[in-house]
């Protein structure tokens, strides 16, 4: 099955701090990731090394620089109910990365244009419940 991707702004928060980006909503990723320049907004913690994961692109590879612990998200207008945490990859395009890790647990539905959760209020599953 072909990955569906679509655009969305959400908005993040840590450490009372709040940043709204554009995020990009990929079936096609497993994690969640933010760009390095959004992440220094909020904070985030270095590895001691880059760590390199690979792309949907034959033999291309991103960087992954540290990861931003413990952040809450809000996606089309409702919180999520438990942190999670979001990697950081440096000169990543999109502000920011929904992956399946996020997606999936709370049911998140992507339509054309828009976002939507299954359930709503949004909660998380340990085992998705089939449509």
């Amino acid at each position: 099955m072909e990955a569906m991707r679509v655009r969305e702004r959400i908005k993040i928060f840590k450490d009372g701090k709040c940043v709204e980006v554009e995020a990009l909503f990929d079936t096609g990723s497993a994690r969640s990731y933010l760009a390095e320049h959004i992440a220094c907004e909020l904070g985030y913690e270095l590895y001691d090394k880059p760590r390199r994961v690979p792309l949907a692109v034959k033999g291309r590879f991103a960087e992954v620089i540290g990861y931003v612990p413990a952040v809450e998200i809000e996606i089309a207008g409702y919180r999520l109910p438990e942190r999670e945490t979001l990697g950081v990859i440096k000169d990543l395009l999109a502000d920011a990365v929904i992956g399946v890790n996020i997606m999936e647990p709370y049911q998140i539905v992507l339509e054309k244009d828009r976002v939507t959760f299954r359930t709503v209020p949004p909660r998380a599953y340990l085992f998705p419940i089939q449509p």
